[in-house]
């Protein structure tokens, strides 16, 4: 099996990203968080030990009401890693072009970005907590 380090050896997978009409048909049980600076409402499950993201449009402007329309329910895939500029520009390198620059994100209280690849799709890059609070 070969080993692709996009995002670093430190890369660690986080989430999957899985776009809904409604979190509360889905999953009535579940959190949700808003975030309006990312446009969504979000809740997060575990499928057979993988950790999904269900996202929700907050608004009809929503970043993805457009996959939804078109019926896209896969989104993205989500890595944590320890230095989310290095890891920026490093992933060019292999393709990716960030589409989104670091802000903070509700679901997380931390700082998320987006990378896109022709190749591979869509990913979000997941800033790490702090190592030396361990």
């Amino acid at each position: 099996m070969v080993k692709l380090n996009f995002f670093g050896k430190d890369a660690r997978f986080h989430h999957v990203g899985i776009v809904v009409k409604s979190i509360k048909e889905v999953c009535p049980s579940s959190r949700i968080t808003i975030d309006p600076i990312q446009g969504v409402s979000v809740a997060f499950v575990s499928l057979n030990g993988v950790k999904l993201e269900l996202i929700e449009p907050y608004s009809d402007n929503s970043p993805v009401t457009g996959s939804l329309k078109k019926g896209i329910k896969l989104l993205h895939i989500c890595y944590a890693v320890s230095n989310i500029e290095n890891i920026i520009k490093e992933c060019r390198k292999f393709g990716f072009h960030c589409i989104a620059q670091p802000v903070p994100a509700a679901a997380f209280n931390k700082k998320i970005a987006w990378v896109y690849s022709n190749e591979y799709g869509l990913f979000e890059l997941l800033e790490k907590k702090d190592s030396k609070k361990k």
